[in-house]
This record gives C-alpha cells, structure tokens and sequence, in this order.
C-alpha cells in the first residue's frame, strides 16, 4: 500500500495534461495562464516520504496509475529513487534529476519535462531536501 494522488487536468485552451500545483502555474504546452490551483506538491512529498520509510526505496514495490496525478507521482518516484541511488554521492539533485528525466521516452508530452522537473524541486524543498 501506498499515497496516491488522484488528479486529472488539462489545460482550457490546448487540452494538454497538468497539474496546476500553484495558483498561476500556466499551462506548459501553450503558456495559458492558469484558473485552477490543486495542492499536489504537499501529497507529492508526503507520498515519497512514505515509500522511503516503507520500503526504503522512492519506488513502491508495485505501482497503479489511475490518474494524471499518481503518473505524475511515478515520475518523481523514478527521479527521486535515481537521486537517492546515484552512483556518484557528489552528484546534485538537479544532475540527477536531468540524467533520469532527460533518459525518459515523453513522446508527445515533451512538455511535460520541465514542468515535472519544476514539480519535482518543489517536493525537494517540500521534503526539506533543498
């Protein structure tokens, strides 16, 4: 068992997928501003930090997508464990952050990178981490 987070957004304008973490976050694809606001990084944080202490690892032993939110959680499950497993302890959370997000396949949600890198810093600090 696990913190999901069950969330669905897309932009009013192009129709892209979200998440609208803070008031304002425009949309990523087509710069709309944003009129929603959903409290995601504080679930986020709190979701990491329950797989950390229960199982000792960001990545759950088994995970199910049910929700833009809990693939956004994914997301920054695979780039928080890549962090946390980095091969060299001198590497930053932003290079480690980039090496495991810049490997990923986002095919025609490319711009969905640097707003789950902009999400993930957020959990970071959210986390006390940064």
């Amino acid at each position: 068992m696990t913190v999901h987070v069950h969330y669905e957004h897309r932009c009013a304008g192009c129709g892209a997928f979200y998440i609208p973490y803070a008031p304002g976050v425009p949309c990523p694809k087509c710069g709309r501003p944003g009129t929603e606001a959903f409290d995601f990084v504080p679930q986020a944080a709190a979701s990491l930090r329950f797989n950390l202490q229960s199982y000792g690892s960001y990545l759950p032993p088994a995970w199910y997508v049910g929700s833009l939110g809990d693939h956004c959680l994914r997301l920054l499950f695979s780039a928080f464990e890549a962090w946390r497993t980095r091969p060299d302890p001198a590497e930053s959370f932003d290079s480690a952050l980039e090496r495991k997000l810049g490997a990923m396949e986002w095919g025609d949600q490319l711009y969905m990178l640097g707003h789950v890198r902009d999400i993930a810093r957020r959990v970071r600090a959210e986390l006390g981490e940064g």
